[in-house]
C-alpha cells in the first residue's frame, strides 16, 4: 500500500517486482496441532468479519504462541470460543469508532502521511508516490517544527498517534500522548486512560512505578527543577535533589511505600524540632528510629543557614498542592490509576493538560511524564517486544536534559518520541544540540523561523550542481588586391561549451522559510540501522 521512501533508498528504484511465491499463512504451523482452528482461520481471514486490526492482532498472537505451548493452548481455546475476537486487547475494542484520519498498513506497521511532491528539488532517487513512516522510523524519534496553524498536528502528529493507537489494539504498541491544549487528540474511543487534572477520573502515579528511591527522586527532580542552571546555583539544585531523595528514602525504609503528595510536602517543609511529619508518615514514633533521626538531622543542617537550599524544590512542589491534583495523584479508587510502568503492555494513554489555566503546573506534569517515560524505556527490564511511543505537543517547553540524553538510548529498547515544537528556539539552548542531532527524523513546515531554517539547511548540507556555459563567436575577413581593392570576403562562426561545477544547499534557508507551500513539509527520515533519506518535499494534503 505505502511505497516507503527509505525502502526506495535501500532497495533501489521502484519497478515491477519479480513474481514471488505466495507466503504461507501465519497460522500454517497451527494445522498439525489443531486442524479445526487452522481451517477456521482459513475461512475467517479473507472474510468481512475480520478487520485489519483483527488480522494484525491475531498475527501477533500466532507469532507469540508458535514457540509457547501454554500460549498455544490458550489461543486455540479462544479461537474456538471467540473466533475473530480471540487474543483481544484489554479494552475489548477491535477497531476505532468513526472514520480514520489516515491510511494505514498494519501488516507492515506503516501509516501514509501524503505524497512526494513534484518538485525539482526532490532528488531523483526519491521519485514520486506515497510517503509514510513505520515504527522503525519512529524508533529513531521525530522532530517536527513549524509555527501555529502550519498543519504539523493534523498532518503528522494525529496520523501517527492514530497509527500507534491501532497498533496498540493489535497488542503491538503502547502509546502516551501529551496534549497541552487538551483537545487536539480528544477522539472518542482512542484511549484507555485520559489523565486530566481538571477532571481526575484516572489517577496518575507521581513516582511512575519506580522501584528505588534513586529512580523516583531523579524523575521527580527532573520535573520540578530547571535544567541548565549556572554554576553558582547548581548547589541549590543538588541540595533540592538530595532532599527529595532523603524524603523518599525515609518513606521506603519506614513504611515500604512512597509518600502521598501531602506527606511529601510535610516532610520537605519540616522545621527544626518538628518530628510530627515523620511520625505521621510511619504512624508511630518513627522520629526515634535511626532512619527518622538521620532525616531530621539532615533537614536541620540544611535549614540552619540563612536560606534553605532545598526551598526551591519545596516551592515548586507546592504548585501541585491543589485539590484536583491531590485527587489525581492519590485517587480513591486505586484501580483507576495509570503508572508509567504500565507502558510495558499494550495501553493507550492521553494527558489532557490545561495549559491555558495552569501553565506552571502543566509544565511540571508534562516534564514528569516525559522523565518517567524515558526512565521506563531506558531500563534494562523494559518490554522490548512492543514498541513504546510518546507524542508530545509543544515539546520544547517540557523537555529536560534527562529526556534529551535518552533520545538515542531508547531506540535500542524499541521506543521512540515524536517531538513537536513551534520553533527550535522553544528548546533550551543547552539542550537543542542534543535534541537536534539525536532525533533521526526531521520535519520542517511552512513559516519556520530564520534561525531554524539556517540550522536545518546547514544540517542537510550541500549538493554538487553542474553548470554549462555556451559561447558563440563570429569572425569576418576581407581580401584585397595589390591596389588595395576588396576582392573577397569570408565569414566564420564557432560555438564553445564550458562545463563547471559548483555546490549549493540542498534546501537553502530562504527556501525553507518562504518557499514551502501550505499543506507541505520538507521531511527527512532515518532507520534504526543508521540509513537516512535526503530531505524531500511532501504534500500532506494529497491523501
Amino acid at each position: 500500500m505505502i511505497r516507503h521512501l527509505i525502502e526506495l533508498l535501500m532497495g533501489g528504484r521502484p519497478g515491477v517486482a519479480p513474481a514471488q511465491p505466495a507466503p504461507a499463512p501465519p497460522w500454517e504451523w497451527l494445522r498439525p496441532h489443531d486442524p479445526f482452528a487452522a481451517a477456521l482461520l482459513d475461512g475467517l481471514w479473507p472474510s468481512e468479519e475480520m478487520s485489519d486490526v483483527d488480522r494484525a492482532r491475531l498475527t501477533t498472537a500466532l507469532g507469540q504462541a508458535a514457540g509457547d505451548e501454554a500460549l498455544r493452548a490458550e489461543l486455540i481455546a479462544e479461537l474456538h470460543e471467540l473466533g475473530p475476537a480471540a487474543a483481544g486487547h484489554d479494552s475489548g475494542q477491535r477497531n476505532l469508532p468513526g472514520h480514520r484520519r489516515a491510511e494505514h498498513n498494519l501488516a507492515a506497521s506503516q501509516v501514509r502521511l501524503g505524497r512526494l511532491a513534484a518538485d525539482a528539488r526532490n532528488v531523483p532517487i526519491a521519485g514520486s508516490g506515497d510517503f509514510g513512516v513505520d515504527t522503525d522510523c519512529l524508533r529513531t524519534s521525530l522532530l517536527v517544527v513549524g509555527p501555529p496553524g502550519c498543519g504539523k498536528t493534523h498532518g503528522v502528529a494525529v496520523p501517527i498517534a492514530e497509527h500507534l493507537v491501532l497498533q496498540s489494539l493489535a497488542n503491538r504498541v503502547s502509546v502516551l500522548v501529551i496534549d497541552p491544549k487538551g483537545d487536539d487528540f480528544g477522539f472518542e474511543g482512542w484511549f484507555d486512560h485520559t489523565i486530566d487534572p481538571a477532571d481526575p477520573g484516572t489517577g496518575f502515579d507521581l513516582y511512575g512505578g519506580a522501584s528505588t528511591p534513586e529512580e523516583a527522586a531523579d524523575q521527580l527532580a527532573s520535573a520540578l527543577l530547571p535544567a541548565g542552571v549556572s554554576a553558582d546555583k547548581q548547589y541549590f539544585m543538588d541540595a533540592s535533589r538530595n532532599t527529595i531523595y532523603a524524603c523518599l528514602d525515609l518513606a521506603w525504609k519506614t513504611v515500604k511505600r512512597w509518600p502521598t503528595l501531602r506527606e511529601l510536602l510535610r516532610l520537605m517543609r519540616i522545621d527544626e524540632g518538628d518530628t510530627q511529619a515523620v511520625n505521621n508518615l510511619a504512624g508511630g514514633k518513627a522520629a526515634n528510629t535511626p532512619a527518622g533521626k538521620e532525616f531530621i538531622a539532615r533537614r536541620k543542617r540544611q535549614a540552619s543557614g540563612k536560606v534553605d537550599p532545598a526551598a526551591s524544590a519545596v516551592e515548586r512542589l507546592s504548585l501541585l498542592d491543589r485539590p484536583n491534583l491531590h485527587r489525581l495523584f492519590d485517587p480513591l479508587k486505586k484501580e483507576h490509576k495509570f503508572s508509567m510502568g504500565d507502558i510495558n503492555r499494550p495501553i493507550r494513554v492521553r494527558m489532557a493538560l490545561p495549559e491555558a489555566r495552569m501553565p506552571e503546573t502543566t509544565r511540571i506534569l508534562a516534564r514528569l511524564a516525559m522523565a518517567q517515560f524515558t526512565h521506563v524505556t531506558s531500563s534494562p527490564g523494559t518490554n522490548r517486544g512492543i514498541f513504546k511511543g510518546l507524542v508530545v505537543e509543544e515539546a520544547g517547553r517540557f523537555i529536560d536534559d534527562y529526556t534529551a540524553r535518552a533520545l538515542q538510548r531508547v531506540r535500542s529498547n524499541n521506543a521512540g518520541l515524536v517531538l513537536l515544537a513551534q520553533s527550535l528556539g522553544d528548546f533550551p539552548d543547552e539542550l537543542l544540540p542534543t535534541v537536534f542531532t539525536s532525533a533521526g527524523g526531521k520535519f520542517v513546515f511552512p513559516g519556520v523561523d530564520p534561525d531554524g531554517a539556517e540550522q536545518f539547511s546547514r544540517f542537510w548540507g550541500e549538493q554538487e550542481v553542474s553548470e554549462f556555459t555556451r559561447t558563440r563567436t563570429r569572425s569576418a575577413s576581407t581580401s584585397y588586391d595589390n591596389w588595395n581593392l576588396p576582392i573577397g570576403r569570408t565569414e566564420s562562426q564557432s560555438i564553445g561549451v564550458q562545463h563547471s561545477k559548483r555546490t549549493e544547499a540542498l534546501w537553502s534557508p530562504g527556501e525553507l522559510s518562504a518557499e514551502i507551500p501550505l499543506g507541505h513539509c520538507v521531511a527527512q527520515l532515518s532507520r534504526s540501522n543508521g540509513a537516512r533519506t535526503p530531505p524531500v518535499l511532501v504534500n500532506l494534503r494529497e491523501k
